[in-house]
């Protein structure tokens, strides 16, 4: 995100994990953790047969419990030194979940598998065959965002929002000028007016024509 949107990348405020958290300058805004009970329901999925995996991600990892080796394998190959692996085949008993709040968990599944059902308490923000992703079921982006902003003094006028998924909807109903990217799902065009092929030349350059608004 920094490097798409330099040299604005300093005054962004960041809302990873689909509202479930917010961050600004590595500084926690909100955040929605997860219940202690929610966590140990996910786990339990682990006895599936279609699950090969779970990550459990707190503000700066994602934990994971591998099934096979080569799910453990490729997840370090793409998130490096951010994983902390805690269990892999060949073990007697998973590890503990780490001692940090808890705010999203991921479902890797066997390809065309059938969808997993989430615990009590969450929902799937994102569903593939091969991942499910989860949130606790009071979340959503427009929630956390309405949060900040009250703290920033921002008014939802004041915002730009982009989204292409259905967990984009809240958000995108609410702010002030709302952006549907091409390739979206679902009937997200018609509920904004704007559309866009690429979001960080767009943002870059709504970034760049207030800079010279306010210049002149």
């Amino acid at each position: 995100m920094r490097r798409l949107f330099a040299p604005y990348a300093d005054k962004l405020l960041y809302f990873p994990l689909d509202g479930a958290l917010a961050v600004a300058d590595g500084k926690l805004l909100c955040g929605f953790p997860l219940d202690a009970a929610s966590v140990i329901d996910s786990l339990g999925l682990l006895s599936d047969p279609r699950v090969r995996g779970i990550a459990l991600c707190t503000q700066n990892h994602s934990c994971l419990y591998a099934c096979d080796a080569a799910l453990a394998a490729s997840e370090q190959k793409r998130i490096g030194d951010e994983l902390k692996v805690l269990y892999t085949p060949g073990q007697t008993a998973p590890l503990l979940p780490p001692n940090e709040p808890i705010y999203k968990i991921i479902v890797f599944t066997k390809k065309s598998s059938d969808p997993i059902t989430p615990p009590v308490g969450l929902r799937a923000v994102y569903q593939s065959d091969i991942v499910t992703e989860l949130i606790r079921e009071d979340v959503n982006k427009r929630r956390a965002a309405e949060i900040v902003c009250d703290a920033l003094h921002i008014t939802p006028d004041e915002i730009l929002a982009y989204g292409d998924s259905e967990n984009d909807r809240e958000l995108l109903s609410w702010a002030g000028t709302a952006v549907t990217m091409y390739g979206a799902k679902h009937d997200l065009f018609s509920i904004t007016k704007y559309h866009t092929q690429n979001v960080a030349e767009s943002v870059l350059r709504f970034l760049h024509d207030e800079d010279a608004a306010q210049n002149r």
